[in-house]
């Protein structure tokens, strides 16, 4: 019932236009391929449980990806990691990666794969959507106001800006 409520429900005549970058029509069966962003946080977490119910559900693939951030610019701060620590935090990334993959899989969720990337986490994210022709970005969001949001900013605002893949947040 809600992914019902939160994918949208549509009747098999009612096709969506291509040029608004949604596939086929809206209904929850076209989804065949989700994105599942993690950091391996407790939010993350939630949204892979979703995203891994979700697929079982529909008999769909799940991508699960780690994306490393070794330099960053932004109006505050600008720094770039030594390929010492920049090695850490991607093995510490595919491992975040390969335990939710497994963890999906023990839970009973047939295809999985796992996906370890660099660059900006909000860039990253909607092109892998585009590569991997995804029909669905499930994501995590602690859901900051205020100043936290300003000073930390949001991964899930700038997927949701940039991507033209359907983005479905879990809190």
């Amino acid at each position: 019932m809600f992914a019902e409520l939160a994918l949208g429900t549509v009747g098999p005549d009612s096709a969506i236009k291509e040029d608004n970058g949604v596939k086929g029509t809206s209904g929850a069966g076209d989804i065949d391929r989700i994105l599942v962003p993690t950091d391996g946080s407790k939010c993350s977490e939630k949204a892979v449980s979703f995203a891994g119910n979700l697929a079982k559900k529909l008999s769909a693939e799940v991508h699960v990806m780690f994306v490393s951030e070794t330099k960053c610019a932004s109006p505050w701060y600008y720094y770039v990691l030594d390929d010492v620590v920049s090695d850490k935090i991607k093995q510490k990334g595919k491992a975040i990666a390969d335990k939710t993959a497994q963890s999906l899989r023990d839970n009973g969720v047939a295809e999985v794969e796992s996906h370890i990337e660099e660059g900006h986490p909000g860039e990253v994210i909607a092109e892998m959507a585009v590569r991997l022709d995804a029909d669905l970005i499930v994501m995590g969001t602690r859901g900051r106001r205020g100043l936290e949001r300003a000073l930390m900013g949001s991964v899930a605002r700038e997927v949701a800006n940039s991507s033209s893949i359907p983005l479905l947040l879990v809190r």
